[in-house]
């Protein structure tokens, strides 16, 4: 399993329950990238307390690439059972935010009265790192671009042994953004991207910063990826929704799908 993706959560904005939503999930994003020996997790929704149970026993240490700081994508963070371990350490990769460093704008979040326990009272060896464009974790290398999102988003290739994952998540596929994308996606082995609306909702909802799924489809089919998930589901969406979005998109490219949490892909 060392060419191996899991998403652990493809929910946005906020994590839900009930029946109607078993089959795609209710945690807000957080993907598991396993390559070259190397442990990635992108974004750190609350999907990311699925962590210990993807982790062999001397998994000891992971890569966090943080897309933004927005709370959907952190708030599984101080909870992760991972980092009560002292012999555990994670390295946070982010960009600088509202002139925040990535270890500012995490410590904004888990600090009080918004939470009592700031992330420097845990137990693993946590280390900070300012995102650059480019960089190599071991045999695998990370590139990053800007997309187009309320305060900013970050968005990766992940190469290595001869396979590239993309993630694109809240981002507003713009026409120029649409163009940009579609070259660093081009020729992905997966791509995964926000779609978190109808066409007719990003008329209205467009400006919040995410993209139509149909919208997301396009995409992977115009980047050549030879397989698409589309993540960030809408909060409201139901697991019948998404079935019916699932078969809109394949008619515009037939190896795009709705991610699903606990979805394994072998690349």
């Amino acid at each position: 399993m060392d060419k191996q993706v899991v998403i652990m959560g493809a929910r946005g904005s906020v994590p839900v329950s009930g029946k109607q939503f078993e089959k795609y999930g209710c945690a807000t994003t957080s993907v598991l990238v396993r390559l070259c020996g190397r442990i990635i997790v992108i974004d750190a929704g609350s999907g990311i307390l699925a962590l210990p149970r993807l982790l062999g026993a001397g998994e000891k240490k992971a890569a966090l690439l943080l897309s933004h700081p927005h709370a959907d994508h952190l708030l599984g963070l101080g909870m992760c059972p991972k980092l009560m371990e002292a012999d555990f350490r994670l390295d946070i990769y982010g960009a600088q935010r509202g002139g925040m460093s990535v270890r500012r704008q995490v410590g904004r979040l888990f600090s009080p009265p918004l939470w009592p326990v700031g992330t420097d009272m845990l137990s693993a060896d946590i280390r900070y790192h300012a995102l650059k464009e480019s960089f190599s974790l071991g045999e695998v290398t990370v590139e990053s671009t800007e997309g187009v999102h309320s305060g900013g988003v970050s968005v990766f290739r992940i190469s290595g042994g001869g396979v590239s994952v993309v993630y694109a998540g809240d981002t507003n596929l713009t026409e120029e953004q649409y163009a940009h994308l579609a070259e660093f996606a081009k020729g992905c082995d997966l791509l995964l991207c926000d779609g978190q609306y109808t066409d007719e909702e990003w008329i209205k909802r467009g400006s919040f910063g995410h993209s139509g799924y149909l919208a997301a489809a396009r995409l992977g089919r115009d980047a050549g990826a030879k397989l698409v998930r589309i993540v960030h589901h809408d909060p409201f969406r139901t697991d019948s929704e998404l079935d019916a979005a699932a078969e809109e998109v394949r008619r515009i490219y037939r190896r795009a799908d709705m991610a699903r949490e606990g979805e394994e892909i072998l690349l």
